[in-house]
């Protein structure tokens, strides 16, 4: 799931400068529950569990953890704390999810109005077209649109992924860095 959540403070925040991370294989054995498994339990031989600053371009330092060893929590998914209030952002993976904000001086949250229709407006959950913006992206490539997630961007994001699961507690300096996507256009065509 890393992917998702870099990819989305990518474009958030800009790219990324440095990365200091600690990582650890937090139990020697792990416990399958999939259904139809042909195996109880898997020896953990990666690091699975991860606690990392980011500082971006910009100055912004980030806290970042990633974690197979948390089977449950609350905590959200992203926040962004700024000098007139806060950001929450949903769970990358979910999509059209509500982005909500609570300014400084307000006593409740709010929820910010889309910029674009979301894609999955009137769509069952178990319907969801999912991957349908990537797609659109690529129609918009291959129409001579400007993409939105070029190799660099990639690239970068796999770099600070990278340096992340490293977790040897050093400071890295990235050697690639991207531009930050281009907003998104409404998309006329529906999924």
């Amino acid at each position: 799931m890393g992917p998702y959540y870099i990819t989305a403070l990518v474009n958030l925040l800009g790219p990324v400068r440095s990365v200091f991370s600690q990582s650890r294989i937090g139990s020697a054995l792990r416990p399958v529950f999939t259904p139809g498994r042909t195996v109880n339990e898997i020896k953990v031989q990666i690091p699975t569990h991860c606690s990392a600053v980011i500082t971006f371009e910009s100055g912004t330092i980030g806290t970042v953890l990633m974690s197979f060893d948390v089977w449950n929590h609350e905590l959200p998914h992203i926040e962004l704390y700024g000098t007139k209030g806060t950001l929450s952002v949903p769970d990358p993976d979910r999509y059209d999810d509500t982005v909500r904000y609570r300014m400084h001086a307000d006593e409740t949250w709010r929820t910010a109005e889309p910029v674009i229709r979301p894609l999955t407006s009137g769509i069952a959950e178990e319907e969801l077209p999912l991957r349908g913006p990537g797609v659109a992206d690529l129609a918009g490539a291959l129409a001579g649109q400007a993409q939105r997630c070029s190799a660099d961007f990639a690239l970068h994001v796999l770099e600070v992924l990278e340096t992340i699961a490293v977790g040897d507690g050093v400071p890295h300096t990235m050697t690639t860095t991207c531009e930050r996507p281009a907003t998104a256009e409404p998309i006329a065509a529906s999924f």
